[in-house]
């Protein structure tokens, strides 16, 4: 989508709308059926809100938040937000800067001197829209010998960040998801607050809107009604609660029933959400040339923690979360001001798609088909002498290897990123715009080209 039609988009939120008709009677046992497993009790699930014109339609959930206990999950339920974090990211900073505290446009190094002077200024702006070209923290992390996310604290992350002493591209050309530029933000959130980055957010937007069990992390065990997040195996389910336990590029703990505070108060309430504070949070981020920032292979642009455009026929205003054991999606059309949640505490399951038919439910047949590229299949790279047999299942990516040095090596096997970026501890690949090859890329071998073959 051209940028004037994304600010064109973005400005028709703050028109007045029509007062709503009342909603026609949801079914939820059909919503729920959206989100049941067979197991029943015995297996995680989800819980689901929708929310139209400032007024909860429904939450309702599927599904365990701890199968050893049966304790199942409801709307008071906490879960790992992990990226629907990031909107209250940008949103602590967006407050700060409609109150002076926070220059977007400066040069981050007046709020954090420790970082080195990089080619070009990083802004706040920039850590808010991925053009920074900041490492990505939670790879840094696991490159250093981490074994899990839930090991590290946010002083190692920190610190491993102002020791880069580069950027991934020019600050300001390009686009790649960064948990560390996040990090960044929530750090010069903190110091300009003069308080821990959780207390400020949790001061400032959480219980004023009266959102009273959630809260964000600050390097402690979370306490509470919190959900196990769990991955299937053998059959069954194991726990796999492996996520930060610090905040800015995750971090938030959030129940369904408070984030219809927050819903409401985009739609209606603007304590938080006022028009000053909306007008950073969906301007589209722009790279140095005026063109959108966002994924190469999509048509939405990065906003404030938010992907804003067309999806599917519709202007979502959307974002996404994921941890080892946890997929959410949150995700608004504006236009019909409806927002839809899934939260997951299982990572074998789509809430995009899932959120995608609960709107179906609501809307009826209003979004168009997916065009998914279909990636899987044989691809060739003359330089390894190599085939990679591709398979996908959700968010992984397996790649079967053969070439005349070994009949079947080892598979290899990548999960899917927020940018659309398959990655392993190992490197990344990366498809082609036209989806008719990838790039693989490793630490220290790069851009290794693979074209469909037969």
């Amino acid at each position: 989508m051209k940028l004037t039609a994304l600010l064109l988009a973005s400005a028709l939120l703050s028109a007045p709308v029509a007062a709503a008709a009342a909603p026609p009677p949801v079914d939820l046992d059909a919503v729920r059926r959206i989100v049941s497993d067979p197991k029943g009790a015995a297996a995680p699930g989800c819980v689901v809100g929708a929310f139209k014109a400032g007024k909860t339609l429904f939450v309702t959930a599927a599904g365990s938040a701890d199968i050893e206990k049966g304790t199942p999950l409801d709307g008071d339920t906490l879960i790992y937000a992990a990226s629907v974090s990031k909107q209250f990211t940008s949103l602590a900073a967006a407050m700060l800067a409609t109150q002076g505290k926070i220059d977007l446009d400066a040069d981050i190094r007046t709020y954090l001197p420790e970082l080195p002077q990089y080619e070009v200024p990083v802004t706040a702006r920039m850590l808010m829209h991925h053009t920074a070209g900041i490492r990505d923290s939670l790879t840094l992390l696991r490159l250093a010998g981490l074994a899990g996310s839930n090991e590290s604290n946010k002083a190692q992350a920190l610190d491993l960040l102002f020791r880069q002493k580069g950027t991934n591209f020019t600050p300001g050309t390009d686009w790649t998801y960064s948990n560390g530029g996040y990090l960044l933000l929530a750090e010069i959130v903190e110091r300009v607050s003069g308080k821990p980055f959780a207390d400020y957010v949790n001061a400032a937007i959480l219980k004023p809107l009266g959102m009273k069990s959630s809260f964000f992390m600050n390097d402690a065990e979370p306490v509470g009604k919190i959900a196990h997040g769990y991955n299937p195996k053998d059959g069954g389910f194991v726990i796999r609660d492996t996520y930060p336990r610090f905040s800015g590029s995750g971090g938030l703990m959030v129940s369904i029933n408070d984030l219809a505070k927050f819903d409401q108060d985009i739609e209606i309430g603007h304590k938080v959400w006022t028009p000053a504070v909306q007008a950073i949070m969906l301007k589209p981020g722009t790279f140095t040339n005026g063109q959108p920032a966002g994924r190469k292979m999509g048509s939405q642009a990065y906003a404030g923690g938010l992907m804003v455009g067309q999806r599917r026929g519709q202007y979502f205003v959307e974002h996404g979360g994921g941890a080892e054991a946890f997929r959410n999606q949150y995700e608004r059309l504006p236009e019909r001001r409806l927002g839809v949640a899934v939260f997951c505490n299982r990572g074998d399951w789509n809430p995009v798609a899932k959120a995608d038919e609960v709107i179906a439910l609501l809307e009826g047949n209003i979004l168009a088909a997916e065009a998914k590229p279909n990636l899987a299949g044989r691809y060739v790279s003359p330089e390894l002498q190599a085939t990679y047999d591709l398979t996908v299942d959700g968010a992984k990516l397996t790649a079967a290897v053969s070439s005349p040095y070994t009949k079947s090596g080892e598979p290899l096997v990548f999960q899917r990123g927020g940018d659309g970026v398959f990655r392993s501890d190992e490197g990344s690949l990366t498809f082609d715009d036209d989806g008719k090859g990838f790039t693989l890329t490793t630490g220290r071998v790069t851009a290794i080209h693979f074209a469909r073959g037969n």
